[in-house]
């Protein structure tokens, strides 16, 4: 067990954290790069790939799954997000483990009168045109949750979908890691410290609701 310079016990150091992987698997070409939001989607997810016969990495974090309890499992194919829930006053977007915490984030939302859009991304490399634009055309308000860095990986790529698309009046706020090496901590230690837990993530959006809804 380590402790940091600040006091804050985890087992990993800053060497050690897998923050960086889906931003830089992102920049090799004809790289297929997908994460699964539990373990049925993992083992969905191997099936897929052994027959796809191309180059793809899975990423999958460490530990065991969420408690949240996914009610559906759509067949993958190949570029292919889920929309896990249907909204009409904002889209949001996760990837791997975060499709848990999204979908605990739209249950809070929903007692507080804002009705959300959860899309599983599943891929990020190819992603998933279509079915996100969709989306953000109608709700004109997005976030992105991912347990990776801000740079490079499910933020940047919703950014860049945006702009490529020319979906105009967009609202988006992006839950990430920051572009440094993280501290030592518990993952749920880290996700408060960095503000990409459930209950932050639910105020930051009750706010800009009062502010721009």
């Amino acid at each position: 067990m380590c402790v940091d310079r600040a006091g804050v016990v985890g087992a990993d150091g800053e060497t050690h954290q897998g923050t960086l992987d889906l931003a830089f698997f992102r920049l090799v070409p004809n790289l297929n790069i997908i994460a699964p939001k539990d373990f049925k989607e993992l083992e969905d997810m191997l099936e897929f790939c052994v027959k796809l016969k191309k180059p793809v990495v899975i990423r999958y974090p460490r530990g065991g799954e969420d408690t949240y309890k996914f009610k559906k499992h759509e067949k993958i194919i190949l570029g292919k997000s889920e929309v896990l829930k249907e909204g009409k006053d904002i889209t949001i977007i996760a990837i791997g483990k975060t499709v848990a915490r999204a979908m605990k984030v739209a249950q809070k939302l929903e007692k507080k009168q804002i009705n959300a859009e959860v899309i599983n991304a599943r891929f990020l490399k190819p992603l998933d045109v279509g079915t996100i634009k969709e989306s953000i055309q109608k709700t004109k308000n997005v976030i992105t949750i991912e347990d990776g860095t801000i740079i490079g990986g499910l933020a940047t790529a919703i950014k860049e979908l945006i702009i490529d698309e020319k979906i105009e009046n967009v609202k988006i706020n992006t839950f990430a890691y920051p572009d440094e090496f993280i501290r030592h901590a518990t993952v749920d230690e880290l996700e408060k410290i960095y503000g990409v837990d459930v209950d932050t993530i639910v105020l930051n959006v009750v706010r800009q609701k009062d502010k721009e809804f």
